[in-house]
């Protein structure tokens, strides 16, 4: 069709554009962007590939409507290139796209997405490629000390733990706070025809604090759609900081009929342990994990740090890694990770892994 155009016609087409569109400087006036730029490079020992380069891009614009009232849209890209061990060739197309689109409305404490909103709860995620809804999520805060939150979701997508689909989802929680003392979340939700429950508590004791001492606690049960006994899961941890040196022990454990439902594997319910390969045992039954973490500030952009994680059916993982804020923007990470299989994973792998990330 270019081709056959002439240029008098493609100025004039210009020139019409140009006379129709609203001033730049005016169009991203209150426009706020941001979002980050991330590059990953890999290598595994026990995969089809030896290397894999991801790299991610997310960006978030959030366009003032009224004092109350703004429209958010996300943009999200993720691309993969393989070395195939085999081939030696591979690629993945890119995925994702507008990731997100809502409207918002927030007045006297009282916030409101409605929309394709980013659904942010202990069991699920709302990074690149985590769940989002169609529907809405509402908040209130009653006071200083409690929130309340609900939810009621037409499908879910991208939930890699338990394919939702087009069935209703509702949730409700209770944030609240303890000052000096405890910060605590409850939530329950519910998904037609798959979850009747899912019951979960989340708190953090803050008593000791001053004294570098924090205490975290996770507690879940759940009853599925036509399974005949419930799910339980449980988890806690203690975290020390002297001076430079920082440390975290801490133990998990699922019921012998299963852990409680997490619908992604990279929910913040889910992602306890301290290691890479083997983060989460929420979704396995008569599971157990120790894990560990010991770190230490080397000077105010540096930080090093070596985790533990022992699993009864994936085996033991050991990781040392390190961190560079390079500026307080651009930030680099990498880390090594060893992995012994026990229980129904017998075969090891090693893995390693640099990441570049800029967030604006």
């Amino acid at each position: 069709m270019l081709k056959k155009l002439s240029l008098a016609a493609l100025v004039a087409m210009g020139s019409m554009s140009v006379a129709s569109a609203t001033d730049l400087s005016q169009a991203i006036k209150g426009v706020n962007l941001k979002g980050f730029l991330r590059l990953r490079a890999y290598t595994d020992s026990d995969k089809t590939y030896t290397t894999r380069w991801r790299t991610t891009t997310a960006l978030n614009f959030t366009v003032p409507v009224s004092n109350e009232v703004q429209f958010h849209t996300d943009f999200a890209y993720d691309w993969s290139m393989y070395n195939d061990a085999t081939t030696n060739t591979g690629s993945a197309l890119p995925s994702y796209g507008n990731t997100h689109m809502f409207l918002s409305f927030a007045k006297d404490g009282a916030n409101v997405m409605l929309g394709k909103v980013p659904v942010s709860t202990p069991v699920t995620g709302s990074g690149v490629g985590e769940a989002l809804g169609a529907g809405v999520i509402a908040t209130y805060a009653v006071n200083k000390d409690l929130t309340l939150a609900a939810a009621g979701l037409d499908t879910l997508a991208n939930t890699d733990q338990v394919t939702v689909g087009g069935k209703n989802t509702y949730a409700a929680a209770a944030i609240f706070g303890i000052k000096d003392l405890v910060n605590a979340q409850v939530w329950a939700f519910e998904v037609d025809g798959i979850i009747n429950y899912d019951y979960v508590v989340r708190a953090d004791v803050t008593a000791l604090k001053d004294k570098g001492i924090a205490l975290h606690v996770d507690y879940a049960t759940a009853d599925l759609d036509g399974a005949q006994y419930k799910q339980s899961y449980a988890n806690v941890n203690a975290s020390f900081k002297v001076k430079e040196v920082c440390a975290k022990v801490g133990f998990a454990a699922t019921g012998k009929n299963g852990g409680t439902v997490t619908l992604d594997v990279d929910s913040p319910l889910s992602v306890i342990n301290s290691t890479e390969q083997v983060y989460s045992i929420t979704d396995t039954a008569g599971n157990r994990a120790y894990y560990a973490k010991l770190g230490y500030q080397v000077d105010p952009k540096t930080n090093v740090y070596a985790a533990y994680t022992h699993t009864d059916d994936s085996g033991v993982e050991g990781l040392v890694g390190a961190k560079y804020q390079y500026t307080k923007k651009f930030g680099v990470k990498v880390y090594y990770s060893a992995l012994k299989g026990e229980g129904s994973t017998k075969t090891g792998n090693r893995e390693a892994r640099a990441e570049f990330k800029y967030t604006f």
